[in-house]
């Protein structure tokens, strides 16, 4: 099976796992069985889990944008496609949580109806069960005796399952440049979550005309808004794919610099500049090199040259430290001052400290010493 369809058919699994998951609370709700107290059964009103399992529901809905996290480029992305070519010399880059939204459209829309769907089948259920089957003219009430429920149920859960993707589309957007950002957003997804699921539990004890007008406008200005905003993430992503590509291209320039039988062995750089230094270990040296281009150019190979080298007999190891002019990586050396390099990913950075490190204190890379 392909990724493609694996994807999709992910949507439904997670849709009915989510949905079971959250009739588990709401079976046991409905015993009066709380497992979250020492004394197992004690503590809990049966007329408490219909509200128990649709905030369990909604905090679901609520947290798609991470549900589907996996540290691959969305299939068919060109990201994908480059990937499979990348350079294997480098630290890899992990995808971020929110690297589903950008995607195929359809994927992506079909999340909050096919989840929504199965939490309206869950519902139905647990209202043939449920010890407490409501008050009429309520949503819970009238969920067997009237479409409109089902219908503000369905338009509950499609909504927050939207708004999680345009939040996660907001900070997928802007993980490569603005990492505060992507934090703070990925956290307010979090608090969402909680919340969302919380207040969406009071939506049974209320008339189903005025949850279905509530909920259908809150799809409407979901749906409205993860238009735009998966559109941003995809743009956002082509412009990081172009400076990756630029960074391959200059990865291929110094491979073309390299003698002939030299082996580059690992490789530090800021990617985000594709016309700064690279920071280099070879089978024969350890050399600090620089694209003789601007970087503005097209990503196709071109000419590197030579800044510094010292003899790999010379390591001591490497360091990071931040400094006025940036975050610095510092190759330390025996007999002959060290070679820095300042910018780029501070976490990159550090791998590559360590990996030098270990090289000159094992002789072999992490990597090797694992195997």
């Amino acid at each position: 099976m392909n990724r493609d369809r694996r994807s999709r058919g992910m949507t439904l699994v997670f849709g009915i796992g989510f949905a079971v998951f959250a009739s588990i609370a709401f079976f046991l709700a409905n015993a009066g069985i709380n497992p979250l107290r020492n004394h197992v059964l004690r503590g809990i009103n049966p007329d408490q889990a219909p509200s128990i399992g649709l905030l369990v529901l909604f905090f679901f809905s609520a947290i798609a944008a991470f549900a589907f996290y996996e540290d691959k480029p969305p299939a068919g992305s060109s990201a994908d496609r480059a990937q499979q070519a990348a350079d294997p010399h480098g630290v890899k880059r992990r995808q971020p949580p929110t690297a589903f939204v950008r995607n195929p459209w359809p994927r992506v829309f079909a999340v909050g109806p096919v989840w929504a769907v199965c939490g309206v089948i869950a519902a139905f259920v647990w209202h043939a069960f449920a010890k407490d089957s409501g008050i009429p003219g309520t949503v819970w009430g009238d969920l067997t005796a009237s479409p409109l429920p089902a219908f503000a149920l369905l338009f509950g859960l499609w909504a927050t399952a939207n708004l999680s993707l345009t939040l996660g589309a907001i900070a997928d957007a802007f993980h490569r440049t603005l990492w505060a950002i992507f934090l703070i957003v990925s956290v307010l997804i979090a608090i969402l979550a909680i919340t969302i699921g919380v207040v969406a539990a009071n939506i049974l004890t209320i008339s189903p005309l005025a949850a279905l007008a509530v909920t259908a406008v809150c799809l409407i200005i979901t749906t409205a808004a993860l238009v735009p905003a998966r559109l941003f993430a995809v743009a956002r992503a082509r412009v990081t794919n172009r400076i990756d590509a630029a960074h391959e291209a200059r990865m291929q320039s110094l491979l073309m610099a390299l003698a002939p039988g030299e082996n580059l062995m690992l490789h530090f750089a800021d990617r985000e500049n594709p016309a700064g230094q690279i920071l280099a270990a070879t089978n024969q040296r350890l050399l600090l090199a620089a694209p003789t281009g601007t970087g503005t150019g097209p990503a196709r190979p071109g000419q590197v040259r030579i800044l510094d080298q010292a003899h790999p007999g010379q390591l001591r190891g490497a360091s990071t430290e931040f400094r006025k002019a940036g975050h610095t990586t510092s190759v330390h050396f025996r007999d002959r001052p060290d070679i820095e390099l300042v910018g780029g990913d501070p976490s990159e950075a550090d791998k590559f400290a360590e990996a030098l490190t270990s090289l000159a204190t094992t002789g072999r890379l992490p990597q090797e010493e694992e195997a």
